[in-house]
């Protein structure tokens, strides 16, 4: 007569229990994914090091700087066009950053940001938007910046976590901007946009 090993045991009293809770299972594989994805969200930085023109954001957005972008869904699909007038400057070292974002249906909306830099390569980011605190990292010609987004203001359900790589070309007036909207570690929407420093 056979009889049962303590792993296989284990493994139909585990398969029981998931399945008399099927919400621990997301909850499981959410914070799995979590994991994953914040042990390789600084590697790319290591990349670009050596990249110049140095990029220092109180510095590029002091002054003005335009930028056109576009919109995309979570499979990459083209959604919408928008534009973007931004100015900045300094006071006590501190980025007071205005931005005025024009959308493809006419909307216009108006951010107001505040970028302090905490020592040579971290940042904090403050302003409409963001919840909380957001933190932002350079490394040579590369700038990453992480905050949570107040999507739906006044609703917590509403959060979504963006994540903005910015790169600054060789002319040193021209950036590229990419955004990505996560949700339980699961892509939202994507966002591609192109400043350009006016002097």
């Amino acid at each position: 007569m056979q009889t049962w090993k303590p792993p296989y045991v284990l493994a139909v009293v585990m398969i029981l229990f998931l399945k008399t809770h099927p919400n621990l299972i997301r909850l499981i594989l959410t914070v799995g994914l979590a994991i994953a994805l914040s042990g390789c969200a600084c590697e790319p930085l290591g990349l670009f090091q050596n990249g110049r023109p140095i990029l220092e954001p109180e510095k590029y957005f002091s002054g003005r700087t335009h930028s056109w972008g576009l919109f995309e869904t979570r499979s990459g699909v083209p959604r919408e066009l928008f534009t973007t007038e931004t100015t900045g400057h300094l006071e006590d070292g501190v980025l007071h950053f205005e931005q005025d974002l024009f959308f493809g249906n006419g909307k216009k909306q108006h951010r107001s940001w505040l970028v302090q830099r905490i020592d040579a390569n971290h940042y904090t980011v403050t302003g409409t938007g963001i919840v909380g605190i957001g933190h932002g990292v350079t490394s040579g010609n590369a700038f990453h910046l992480v905050f949570t987004l107040d999507a739906i203001p006044g609703n917590p359900l509403g959060h979504l976590r963006m994540s903005q790589w910015m790169f600054l070309q060789s002319d040193g007036v021209t950036l590229i901007n990419r955004d990505t909207l996560t949700k339980a570690g699961i892509i939202v929407q994507e966002i591609t946009e192109c400043f350009n420093k006016v002097h």
